[in-house]
């Protein structure tokens, strides 16, 4: 891809050029334009003493919107949707008999909204370590999570693997440099690798049983839903409508899949109780 002639230096060093390019990596420095980032890949358990072992495949993507605010800040206004899937037939499952229990259970699918982020927040610059390689850019992030578990031991011995949630998150993206030097251009192509260390999912129901989760996903930007798979669209349209837009609003905390269900039990509890 040649450059525009209107191409400038990539100044990723500083503050404001690193921080333009995340933005237009991630997501879009159009406040008006939506961005998804789909990925794919395989769940893996991790047992002590044991070698990884495929579970199920995953699919999903996140819809995004970019706002920077009258101070500096930029805001990404996301949301995502996460399909479990049978890893013979590829379909999409909504039960699963579980090897390590030997139980069937409910698959909960992952539908988290919102899942907002603060690029730059005051009195916390953005620092990150891209790296130029020739016609590309690369950026890998790491994001260690340690935090107070939404679903506690006493009240959810089944789900919890303890009173603390510990995981890890890792991103390699990549992106063509030329389009990110390309001030015509307010978001660049990106392919990029997912690699997600936790713990058991809730309703896999395996409590504080040693072992962790292991996802190993790719993937890279589209243009929008009507690029995703056929059954991802049609349960877009059928269940999930509001995951065909990003969020216009600002709103905290965001969602997880441990506090996603939570919510969904206690929503359960109410309608049995009416």
């Amino acid at each position: 891809m040649a450059l525009s002639p209107q191409a400038h230096a990539l100044d990723l060093q500083s503050e404001a050029g690193s921080l333009e390019a995340m933005v237009k990596l991630r997501c879009s420095l159009d406040p008006q334009q939506e961005e998804i980032l789909w990925w794919a890949g395989t769940l893996f358990a991790q047992e002590p003493g044991k070698k990884a072992a495929p579970l199920m495949g995953f699919e999903g993507y996140n819809i995004c919107r970019a706002e920077k605010q009258s101070d500096g800040v930029w805001r990404l206004y996301t949301r995502e949707l996460t399909f479990y899937r049978d890893l013979k037939t590829g379909k999409i499952i909504d039960s699963w008999d579980n090897p390590l229990s030997g139980e069937r259970n409910e698959v909960v699918q992952v539908a988290n909204d919102p899942v907002n982020t603060v690029l730059n927040a005051p009195g916390r610059p953005l620092h990150l370590p891209w790296v130029e390689a020739g016609d590309e850019v690369m950026l890998t992030l790491n994001i260690p999570l340690a935090y107070p578990n939404p679903l506690q031991p006493a009240e959810f011995p089944a789900e919890s693997s303890g009173p603390t949630y510990m995981g890890s998150e890792h991103f390699m993206f990549f992106a063509p440099r030329a389009a990110m030097e390309d001030p015509a251009l307010k978001s660049v192509p990106v392919t990029y690798g997912w690699t997600r260390v936790g713990p058991w999912l809730p309703w896999m129901k395996l409590g504080s049983r040693p072992g962790s989760l292991l996802y190993i996903a790719q993937g890279n930007k589209r243009a929008s839903v009507d690029e995703l798979p056929a059954d991802i669209q049609e349960l877009v349209r059928s269940k999930y409508p509001e995951y065909a837009r990003a969020p216009e609003t600002w709103v905290q905390p965001n969602m997880t899949s441990w506090s996603y269900y939570k919510q969904l039990q206690q929503q359960r509890a109410a309608e049995k109780q009416d």
